[in-house]
Order: C-alpha cells, then sequence, then structure tokens
C-alpha cells in the first residue's frame, strides 16, 4: 500500500493526457457523437499509453505489469468520466481473451483487441446463452440486454450453457441483432444483443470456465470500485474550487462551519474509498482467487462514497448543481447507472455475506 513512484508517474501521465483531451465539454461531446465516445481519444490511450497491453501478461502479448498498475488508469479515467470503453474494453475484454484456453489461437482477435483496434464488450450472468457444437464450430443463442458498449463493440464476450458445462465464447457483434437502450448515464451507453444461431468461438471451455468466469466477476468489482474511488477524488477537488469562490454574505462560502462538516465527510469517503479500491488490486495480484473478498468490500465502500460525493457536489454548487447540464450531475448519472449495471451497495454486502459465510 506504500506509494510506488512508477504508479506516481503513470498516474500524472494519464492526468496530463486526460486533462488537455477530456474536459467536461470534450466528454460531452464524445459521449453525444455517434459511437458514444472519442475515437481519437481511444486510439491516444491504446497507442500512447498501451492501456489494453498494460496488465496482460508478455507471454500473450502484453506488458505484464499489475492490475494496481491498471487501477490508476481506472482512477484517472472514472475522475475524467471518460465515455471511452476503458472498463469494457481494455480491462474486461482483453483480460478475458487473454486467459484463452489457447490464446495463439485466438491471436487474430487477441492482438487487434489489446492495440484497441477491435472494442471488446463483456457479458456475464443474466440470461442464459446456450451453445451447441456443429461441424463448423460452435452457434451460440440466447439475448443479453445491457451490455456497456453493446453497440460500439467488434466483439463480444459471454458466458453459455454447453452440455459440459457453461463456458467463455466471443461472438462477433456483426453476426448478432444489437439494439441500443436509452439510458439514465450518456457516458456509458448499453445495448442488448440477441444471438439467432450466432458463429462463436470458444474462449475457455467448461473445464477452466468456473474459474475464469470467477475471475472475471472479482475483476469487474475491484475495477468499478477504481473508478469510482477516482470520481470521488475528482468530485472533492472540483467543490472545495467551488466553494472557495463562490460567497455569500461577503464571504466565501467554503468559509462556513456546516460547508466544512459535509466536505470532511466528504475526504473521509474518499480516503475510505482509495484505501478500499486500492487493496483490492493489490490483493487481485497476489492471489486472484483469494480477492474475492475484498474486491467485494471495495465495490461496497467505493460505490456508497461515490453516490454520497456526486449528491453532496449537487447540493454544494448549489441551484446551478441541479442542472442536468452541470457536470456534477453527470457524474449523478454515472454512479446511478453504474448501480444499475454492476449491482448497488447493499447488493454488494450480501456478496460479502456469503463469501465470509454469514
Amino acid at each position: 500500500m506504500a506509494p510506488v513512484a512508477e504508479r506516481d508517474q503513470l498516474r500524472e501521465v494519464v492526468r496530463d493526457l486526460l486533462r488537455k483531451d477530456a474536459g467536461h465539454e470534450q466528454v460531452r461531446a464524445s459521449a453525444d457523437s455517434a459511437v458514444g465516445y472519442s475515437e481519437d481519444l481511444w486510439r491516444r490511450l491504446n497507442a500512447e499509453l498501451e492501456i489494453g497491453r498494460l496488465a496482460v501478461p508478455e507471454a500473450v502479448g502484453g506488458h505484464g505489469f499489475g492490475i494496481a498498475d491498471l487501477a490508476v488508469v481506472l482512477e484517472e479515467c472514472g475522475a475524467a468520466l471518460l465515455p471511452e470503453p476503458v472498463l469494457g474494453s481494455a480491462v474486461l475484454g482483453c483480460q478475458a481473451l487473454a486467459a484463452a484456453d489457447q490464446p495463439a489461437g485466438i491471436g487474430d482477435l487477441l492482438e487487434p483487441a489489446l492495440a484497441g483496434e477491435l472494442v471488446v464488450a463483456v457479458s456475464q450472468g443474466g440470461a442464459e446463452l446456450t451453445a451447441e457444437r456443429t461441424s463448423d464450430g460452435w452457434l451460440v443463442r440466447g439475448r443479453r440486454e445491457r451490455v456497456p458498449h453493446g453497440a460500439a463493440a467488434d466483439l463480444v464476450v459471454v458466458d453459455a450453457a454447453t452440455p459440459e458445462g457453461s463456458a467463455l465464447f466471443v461472438l462477433r457483434t456483426d453476426d448478432l441483432e444489437v439494439a441500443a437502450r436509452t439510458t439514465i448515464d450518456p457516458t456509458r451507453r448499453q445495448a442488448d444483443l440477441a444471438a439467432d444461431a450466432a458463429p462463436a468461438r470458444c474462449v475457455v471451455g467448461p473445464e477452466r470456465a468456473p474459474r475464469a468466469l470467477e475471475r472475471l466477476r472479482t475483476l469487474t468489482a475491484l475495477a468499478v470500485a477504481a473508478e469510482h474511488a477516482g470520481i470521488v477524488g475528482e468530485l472533492l477537488r472540483s467543490t472545495v474550487e467551488y466553494v472557495e469562490q463562490r460567497e455569500q454574505f461577503g464571504r466565501a462560502i467554503g468559509s462556513f462551519q456546516a460547508v466544512k462538516h459535509r466536505l470532511a465527510d466528504v475526504l473521509v469517503d474518499q480516503e475510505r474509498a482509495r484505501s478500499a479500491a486500492r487493496y483490492a488490486a493489490l490483493a487481485y495480484d497476489a492471489d486472484p482467487a483469494a480477492a474475492a473478498l475484498p474486491a467485494t468490500i471495495a465495490a461496497a465502500v467505493c460505490g456508497d462514497a461515490a453516490m454520497r460525493t456526486a449528491h453532496e457536489a449537487v447540493q454544494l454548487h448549489g441551484g446551478i448543481g441541479f442542472t442536468w447540464e452541470h457536470h456534477a450531475h453527470y457524474y449523478v448519472r454515472r454512479v446511478l447507472g453504474d448501480e444499475g449495471l454492476f449491482g448497488s451497495s447493499r447488493a454488494q454486502r450480501a456478496r460479502v455475506a456469503d463469501l465470509v459465510g454469514v
């Protein structure tokens, strides 16, 4: 948990890039574009920072760093509220493909995904998909709803039931029926995907699939927690900046005791969120199989912290904070959208109870 110079340097590099190319107005414009994100910034994130390769083993084309390093990127992306598919593709998608039983067998998909040339969506759980083997390969049938970046993705990784058990498959979205959804969060678009005998390639077979799916679930929890920790930090920074400038009765409102107490509570939330998220990432690097508990705790702690901080930011920005156009409200939308997509803090705490046998 001690500071690591290389991670601090990585944070500054990511922050400098996003400060120039991912201000609030740029994020809004990107989120409102046809694909829902800036394709130019996505290319730069992959060309200059190689985010997809960062935590992928060197043996399959990555750089071999840990999830703790990738979590630094996620914190900064959460702080900037990036609409680019960093979480879905560069983290979950690339990790899912890299975990293949035979990575060389999907090399034509893995390498472009690591380079950001193919966008990968991941859908785990939900309505059951079924897969059957034919003489020409695998065919997948079924429907998945609310897939993050489903409409903009080139590939989607799903779990599907086979006669031997669940397995992980990758499908091309060109072979699926894709229906974009209207959601509260414009910075993380969703789509419904339907497969009617869609050709698929098996990534992880039934023998290894349970462990791979559990690791993917754990990685999702800690990755979202890292984004939420970044959101808390950014909202605290911007709100403090505002209350130091906004005046009432001839004084900056930040000098009022009531405002100070509310911001002190947000600072406590920031420290709790950062500690929980960073510990979960380090635990995953140490032993992914044992990281489910700290990752789920981090998801609960960071989800609560992000929700409280987003609401405080709106309140402390006064009348302007209540408008949908204000940046604080965009963070409210993201946190509410994530709660629906990845589970509420209540659901995460229920999972903690299951994990510890309560």
